[in-house]
């Protein structure tokens, strides 16, 4: 062998070598990150489960004081129709209504629009929830003022965390959306309480 065929060989080899240690460190750096992802979603997960539990005894009195009377509520309401799933974090239903919640730490408007979307189509997925009037409602631990102002004017109840209590933040001058009745436009009828 030549002395550049034995450089070629070491190149060669090297080049082997490299290659070897990049994939095992592209390997444990992927198991790290899965690592790191499962635990972020975990604690976030936490995180919501804890928003969840903190708003879920408030609904029924909350909404009773503003007129809209639930018997039963529940929460974490996974569903699946034809192929396609969703969830609502909290649904109530009383004789004449029903509500459905989405529980967020911190509420962004995208998260108020994809809610927006969930409703349209949430008798589909939850028949026991048809009822003459369906209303929304957002609750979240921080609501940017910008985004409460948007949420409010989609006619979607408002509750927040202050302090200890969580609690309907909307004014009385609020008059809530019913979702009852979308048409394939998308348009929706003003139901009066």
């Amino acid at each position: 062998m030549t002395t550049l065929e034995k450089l070629e060989e070491l190149v060669y080899r090297g080049f082997e070598e490299t290659d070897k240690r990049i994939k095992e460190s592209d390997k444990s750096l992927k198991e790290e990150i899965k690592k790191v992802s499962k635990q972020v979603g975990d604690i976030t997960d936490t995180l919501g489960r804890f928003a969840e539990s903190t708003v879920f005894p408030a609904v029924i009195p909350l909404f009773k004081k503003r007129g809209v009377r639930l018997n039963s509520l529940w929460g974490r309401l996974p569903a699946v129709h034809n192929g396609q799933e969703m969830e609502l974090d909290i649904a109530g239903i009383g004789a004449d209504c029903a509500v459905a919640i989405e529980v967020k730490l911190r509420l962004k408007q995208e998260h108020v629009e994809n809610f927006l979307q969930k409703l349209s189509k949430v008798f589909e997925f939850y028949p026991l929830l048809k009822r003459p009037i369906l209303y929304g409602g957002v609750a979240a631990m921080t609501i940017d003022k910008d985004v409460e102002r948007f949420t409010y004017k989609q006619g979607l109840f408002i509750l927040a965390q202050t302090g200890d209590n969580v609690r309907i933040v909307n004014d009385k001058a609020f008059r809530p959306r019913s979702f009852d009745s979308f048409k394939t436009n998308g348009a929706h009828k003003q139901k009066k309480r």
